[in-house]
């Protein structure tokens, strides 16, 4: 169904300026015109403004900002991530829409996307709710499957952590910060949130699928988050193009994924280290659901692990966890 209602809205994004016959959508589309008229009425409880007048048809009010794979495939500067994509309006999650396409036997391509405007049942780290606004967020899963032993995967949630910060700061130009494993800060609000799940063997990750909530332009956020929580809108003041960024994020992971079966967890670990001032010299604590722990950060292990000097000299290998506090 979203596939179709893909296609139809862009034959509509094709000719704004017109008003488009309900005879000549549908025989384009090849269905009837009651399928028509029930696609219409989709795409407008998908928040679609779409005109229908007498005797001339239906015309876009205005261009909406969606996401379609028709607008995304020609411009891919990429060999693997975004050639399979699946596109919805909706969709409880993205990463539980893509584990039941692996549980359902379905033979999918390394680097399909799923991407959806909204989530009704978007979940972040630590089973935590994400705002999944339609038209003002990025939510998106990448379906992985890394030549690597399952103590390494946590480098690739590493990885898109740059990726995105790169992807946003080469866009928007805004200064973009990490903090460990991979939450995405502007100042000390957070603008973005990674979910990675693994399906593994003893020692081979089988399945990867790693989701992407990024706040672009939402224009106010709730109040229960909005005291730790932004959007690149609100940051900037001005729109971003969610179109952009994705392609930009797309690229940034290509490489740094390709380049880790090239070279293995090095350049992950030296990009991360760069790109974020949690690394080295932060005074932290940690909560890693059993106890806190603070100390001052003091680099990665090749694992991907934080280093926390404690009080006395020792060094911790934090390997999950959340930070509550910093300095």
């Amino acid at each position: 169904m979203d596939r179709k209602l893909d296609e139809l809205l862009f034959a509509l994004m094709q000719n704004m300026m017109i008003s488009l016959s309900g005879e000549k959508l549908a025989r384009d589309l090849g269905v009837s015109h009651s399928t028509l008229v029930r696609w219409i009425e989709k795409l407008r409880e998908a928040g679609i403004e779409i005109r229908g007048e007498l005797f001339t048809g239906y015309r876009l009010v205005r261009l909406p900002d969606v996401l379609l794979p028709q607008l995304v495939r020609p411009r891919l500067r990429t060999r693997i991530f975004g050639r399979n994509l699946y596109h919805f309006y909706s969709v409880d999650s993205t990463n539980l829409f893509a584990s039941r396409l692996i549980a359902h036997g379905h033979r999918i391509p390394e680097g399909t996307i799923i991407i959806s405007e909204s989530q009704s049942a978007g979940r972040g780290r630590l089973g935590r709710v994400w705002h999944s606004e339609r038209e003002a967020g990025m939510y998106f899963s990448m379906v992985l499957f890394p030549k690597a032993p399952p103590s390494l995967a946590p480098l690739f949630t590493l990885g898109t952590a740059v990726a995105v910060h790169n992807a946003i700061e080469r866009y928007s130009g805004l200064d973009i910060d990490i903090k460990w494993p991979n939450d995405l800060l502007i100042g000390r609000k957070k603008i973005c949130g990674i979910l990675s799940e693994i399906q593994a063997e003893s020692d081979l990750v089988k399945t990867m699928i790693i989701g992407v909530g990024l706040n672009a332009n939402h224009e106010r956020l709730p109040e229960d988050i909005a005291d730790r929580a932004t959007s690149l809108r609100i940051a900037s003041g001005r729109i971003q193009s969610r179109l952009e960024i994705l392609l930009e994020f797309f690229e940034e992971f290509e490489n740094i994924y390709m380049d880790f079966e090239r070279k293995g967890p090095r350049g992950i670990i030296e990009q991360w280290t760069r790109f974020s001032s949690f690394a080295n010299g932060r005074k932290i604590e940690i909560y890693d659901g059993v106890r806190r722990i603070a100390g001052v950060t003091c680099g990665l292990n090749p694992l991907g692990a934080l280093r926390v000097e404690q009080k006395g000299g020792r060094i911790e290998e934090v390997y999950s966890g959340d930070v509550v506090n910093w300095e």
